[in-house]
């Protein structure tokens, strides 16, 4: 079927919006927290709360709504969480009292969870295998432009504008998104499910493959976070480099990864998924090691650039390939639970990386993210390229 038609560039562009929409959203708390902080009348520690709410809530909720999205479809639910995502960012434009905002930001990570869940599962659905890589090139793009430009943007904005008026253009980003997509995305993707055949949430981990892909989501998103997490701190500690510099980075490594993206997902497509996502894992890991034992100066700098091109590259891939080893039937249900053990491993690595950074320095975090990273070629034992033949 792939070459029967050219590829669908504006499907993958929208899921690519929707998908930038809730990143922005998620990582937007943490530069407004100070300012949050001091208008609702609270310590940033308290106002803290609001990013365990809305991450549980994104968890807990994706897990209800993947296999919701296959009994009626991913359109249905993607839009129906664009609309509950721009209604409540619309309602934190206007609230004022931080009792609302935790219930608040918990529905806005409710809607948050359904949208990546479903712009993946959308994405699995609509692509041949074949041009998947490319398309998830795309997609996985969200993730690194909110972090270049949705956030810088956003910070600037809250600090002439006021915090609220961050939340009044991600409610209007998610109107207009919303309206996109009800025009635009077909009603039934190629390959969708033509009738619902429930598989219990055990039932994933009973099967090799699927387990693996479950495990090297947990290792990907854990051990990439748990490094960047502490990379500031290191860079502020052992160089003395001011915050303004650290962001400044932090942009150019960000801006590489998103070069970096879809030309993976097209590489994905020709060398083989399985390839680009064992041997971008392997310099991964050495580039972690490198770099925190690099001195500052322009091979800091490209040492981090290099890093995050190869952390990007290996996002297309396996969201590719882990999309096609179950049938659309599940596919939301296993992709919501993957994205589950994503949100896991973030939270186990950067528990066990807190005090590894304490008491032996930014090169021991670097060891448990190489570690972690050096695991994942492991998990594809399991996860073997379908056989086209």
């Amino acid at each position: 079927m792939s070459g029967e038609r050219r590829f669908q560039w504006n499907v993958a562009l929208i899921l690519f919006g929707v998908l930038f929409l809730g990143v922005s959203d998620t990582q937007l708390v943490a530069p407004l927290l100070p300012l949050i902080a001091s208008d609702l009348g609270i310590t940033p520690g308290h106002a803290g709360i609001i990013v365990t709410t809305y991450s549980l809530a994104a968890a807990a909720f994706a897990l209800f709504v993947g296999p919701v999205s296959d009994r009626v479809g991913r359109k249905k639910v993607l839009v129906s969480g664009l609309a509950v995502f721009s209604l409540a960012s619309f309602f934190t434009y206007h609230v004022s009292t931080f009792g609302a905002l935790v219930i608040l930001r918990a529905l806005t990570g409710l809607a948050a969870g359904t949208l990546s869940t479903s712009a993946l599962s959308f994405a699995g659905d609509y692509y041949p295998y074949e041009e998947r890589g490319r398309a998830m090139g795309i997609l996985s793009m969200g993730y690194f432009v909110a972090f270049v430009a949705g956030v810088p943007a956003g910070a600037l904005a809250a600090s002439r504008l006021g915090w609220h008026w961050v939340f009044a253009c991600l409610s209007a980003g998610a109107g207009a998104m919303f309206a996109i997509a009800v025009i635009q995305l077909p009603s039934r993707p190629i390959s969708a499910p033509s009738e619902w055949r429930p598989a219990g949430l055990l039932d994933h981990f009973r099967k090799p493959d699927r387990f693996a892909g479950m495990i090297a989501a947990l290792l990907t998103s854990g051990g990439i976070v748990g490094f960047l997490t502490y990379t500031g701190a290191w860079l502020k500690t052992t160089y003395d480099i001011g915050v303004d510099r650290i962001g400044l980075l932090f942009m150019v490594s960000g801006a590489a990864a998103i070069a970096a993206s879809p030309v993976s997902g097209w590489l994905s497509d020709h060398a083989g998924k399985r390839n680009v996502i064992v041997w971008s894992n392997i310099v991964l890991a050495l580039l972690f090691v490198i770099v925190a034992r690099t001195e500052s100066g322009v091979w800091l700098v490209m040492g981090i650039a290099t890093l995050s091109i190869a952390a990007s590259a290996r996002q297309a891939p396996l969201h590719a390939l882990t999309t096609e080893i179950v049938v659309p039937e599940i596919r939301g249900e296993y992709i919501a639970l993957r994205n589950a053990f994503s949100q896991l491993g973030i939270a186990a690595i950067a528990a066990v990386a807190a005090p590894a950074f304490d008491r032996r320095g930014f090169s021991a975090v670097a060891a448990i993210a190489a570690f972690a990273t050096l695991l994942i070629p492991i998990c594809c034992i399991w996860l073997k390229e379908p056989d086209r033949a």
